[in-house]
């Protein structure tokens, strides 16, 4: 069974300015054995958060509230500073579109490769699937990526990366960038997938498509969680039923 742990999890960001980016005097610091000190920003502060399997989690808050940062650290990409973190289970952190993408090749050759870094074989079904889903004309399936339309790029990106079903599925702001006349479709095909994952966890500042898919809602300001309540307590939209410790 799948599960995240984070106990008392703390991150923090090291402080770099342009003296400390220079060669001579780093080169200096360490001949003399002298370790440069960095200030830091504390990014998430005593991170509390269970999550079971079936479970499917938003995070929510403004602007630098954690939620991308809370994310990377579950998957893993951050390593934390204080506390412990644990998981049971392959996790799939879905949380930048462009990742693993090449501009120069075709579009089906992307789906490929974005299929083989996902560890999907690419049969010819379903390249065939995720090309039909993307709803753009056939004489565009062999054009370099770099020759697509942000929008027609996010396209392809989304409806790859959804193709298939993952253990524990980490997703960060999905539908904000795909385009309006694709959102509709992108939201059910997004329904499929929670569905098919044992674990979901989303960051989003769309509270509605949260409350539609998700059990719980987590809601941080400053890397703190201020609250984490079931998906319809008035504590949702903005109240502290759970403040954190």
């Amino acid at each position: 069974m799948a599960s995240i742990t984070l106990d008392k999890v703390d991150l923090d960001y090291p402080i770099y300015d342009l003296n400390d980016k220079s060669l001579k005097r780093l080169l200096l610091a360490s001949a003399g054995g002298r370790r440069i000190r960095h200030p830091v920003i504390r990014a998430l502060n005593g991170i509390d958060l269970s999550v079971r399997s079936g479970e499917r989690v938003g995070l929510y808050g403004p602007n630098g509230s954690g939620k991308t940062t809370l994310l990377r650290t579950i998957a893993g990409i951050f390593p934390i500073s204080g506390g412990t973190r644990s998981v049971v289970g392959e996790i799939t952190p879905l949380l930048g579109l462009s990742i693993g993408a090449n501009m120069e090749i075709s579009a089906e050759d992307n789906i490929k490769l974005l299929l083989r870094i996902a560890g999907i074989r690419p049969t010819a079904e379903l390249i065939e699937s995720i090309w039909q889903f993307t709803e753009l004309s056939e004489t565009m399936r062999l054009m370099p990526l770099r020759t697509f339309s942000s929008g027609m790029i996010m396209r392809v990106l989304f409806s790859v990366s959804t193709a298939y079903s993952p253990n524990i599925l980490l997703l960060d702001e999905w539908l904000s960038v795909v385009d309006e006349t694709f959102a509709h479709k992108a939201e059910e095909r997004m329904q499929d997938l929670v569905s098919r994952t044992e674990i979901l966890v989303i960051a989003s500042h769309n509270i509605g498509m949260l409350e539609r898919i998700c059990t719980r809602i987590v809601r941080l300001e400053g890397g703190v969680i201020v609250s984490d309540s079931p998906v319809g307590a008035s504590a949702v939209r903005g109240g502290t039923d759970r403040m954190a410790s």
